[in-house]
């Protein structure tokens, strides 16, 4: 696989990747272990899930996370995927964990999930496997964890991690649930993917982790990191039969700012490339991923980003086009909070590289040249929609909410420009699993407890969803 420097390479359509052949290759990759022994490569999923305070999901939240998992549960029969992850994050308005929806994920799972089903038949049948169970010594093919478990901080106490990113407990935000989601995978690949996929199909996890298979080498890869791109046609919880070209953070605000600081400062070259920087569905190899540290803010995607081109730069990444997605989107007053985080990391990460402050003429120029890449995508977008509704029939798309979004998003960056943006609720970094490791000297011991309070924990759903024995 070659690719012209200076651009991140692009593998082109989810399709051309053949699941027989992709099977085979899987197969016939060997790692070595912690004992130096080798063992079949092995490709965790991850699936963050949050929903609102307090209430279950909304019927079309609950049918894009039974197609997931139905979906991905032929790859667990086949062999490919070697567990998944639901890792939970939705509170009740008190803070407390609510945990209704992994109970509805459980019931999923048991419906779905053969493997799965025959281990909690198992557990039914011999009362040896349900106490082996509860006290987390069963490797469930399926894991249901929650981010405010409040065993975890515990656990992590007792390695020395007690506030390890300066916050008392376990941080909130997406990017803390991925953080905590890494030990617990045993994954020397690991697939991320979000939970609001209503069209979501199996090949996407096979395209995303292929080729960092394909190209894997003793025990390195040569494509470190495969990042989807896609068109989303947007519905929401209210409407779900009207779609709009949705992408808004991503299509207005994080492309033409990236080009913008590239052209401008000339840092972070080739990531103008990158076609979706904020795209929450990724394969990463688990040596890359356990060196990045985590915000627990809106921008983790886009940290994620520019840690990855400092540590491997553009040579191990890659993108895949997994076409169009429909998914559950959020009125767009929603995103003005998670626009203002991937911009002062932008500009924080910017600022650091440079290792001084941006100057008024660099500023201006930003600016500028962030509303010449906007008014240049403008023609592209109108193209996008206009295929999408012919494809899709009930596509609404408007050139002049466009502009007008586009131009809220620049008031956002000239905010965080000037210093008015002040953070108010703060956001915290969580440190590389790496750094933990050289922490805590005992990395291993830690994964393994970590790995084991999310089998008890599903254990503990599988009990309050009424699928285990009294």
């Amino acid at each position: 696989m070659f690719r012209k420097e200076g651009k991140v390479l692009d593998l082109g359509d989810y399709r051309r990747f053949n699941l027989d052949e992709c099977l085979s290759e899987k197969f016939s990759t060997l790692v070595l272990d912690e004992g130096g022994l080798s063992s079949p490569l092995s490709i965790s999923l991850v699936i963050p899930t949050r929903f609102e305070s307090e209430r279950m999901s909304t019927e079309i939240e609950h049918n894009a996370l039974h197609r997931i998992l139905a979906q991905c549960s032929k790859l667990v029969d086949l062999g490919y995927l070697d567990e998944i992850i639901v890792m939970g994050a939705t509170r009740t308005s008190d803070g407390k964990p609510d945990f209704r929806i992994l109970e509805e994920i459980v019931k999923i799972a048991y419906e779905e999930l053969g493997l799965f089903k025959e281990q909690v038949d198992l557990i039914n049948k011999y009362r040896s496997q349900d106490e082996r169970a509860k006290r987390g010594h069963t490797e469930f093919f399926l894991k249901t964890v929650h981010q405010f478990d409040e065993n975890i901080p515990k656990l992590l106490a007792q390695y020395g991690l007690w506030g390890a990113a300066e916050y008392f407990g376990m941080l909130p935000g997406k990017g803390a649930g991925i953080w905590l989601s890494i030990p617990i995978a045993q994954g020397n690949v690991i697939c991320f993917v979000d939970s609001d996929i209503m069209n979501f199909q199996k090949e996407f996890v096979v395209g995303l982790c292929h080729p960092i298979i394909y190209s894997w080498q003793a025990r390195e890869a040569a494509i470190k990191i495969v990042k989807a791109y896609y068109t989303r046609a947007t519905v929401t919880k209210t409407d779900s039969h009207t779609a709009f070209l949705g992408g808004r953070l991503n299509r207005l605000l994080a492309v033409p700012l990236i080009r913008a600081v590239t052209e401008t400062l000339q840092l972070y070259l080739g990531l103008e490339s990158v076609k979706y920087p904020l795209a929450g569905e990724f394969a990463v190899s688990r040596d890359l991923i356990e060196q990045c540290d985590f915000p627990n803010s809106y921008a983790v995607e886009t940290s994620l980003l520019l840690q990855i081109y400092d540590l491997v730069k553009l040579s191990a990444n890659a993108q895949l086009n997994l076409d169009v997605f429909r998914h559950i989107g959020q009125q767009f007053e929603n995103l003005q909070t998670m626009a203002y985080h991937i911009v002062d990391l932008i500009f924080q990460a910017a600022v650091e590289k440079m290792e001084r402050l941006l100057t008024d003429t660099e500023k201006q120029r930003i600016i500028a040249s962030y509303q010449e890449n906007v008014n240049k995508l403008m023609g592209d977008y109108q193209d996008i929609a206009a295929r999408l509704k012919a494809a899709e029939g009930n596509l609404v798309y408007s050139k002049e909410k466009d502009i007008e979004e586009a131009r809220t998003f620049e008031e956002i960056i000239e905010e965080v420009l000037t210093g008015k943006f002040k953070e108010t609720t703060g956001y915290f970094i969580s440190p590389s699993w790496k750094t933990v490791a050289e922490r805590t000297g005992n990395y291993f011991a830690l994964r393994e407890m970590l790995k084991r309070r999310a089998n008890q924990s599903t254990w503990s759903r599988l009990k309050a969803a009424d699928l285990l024995n009294e």
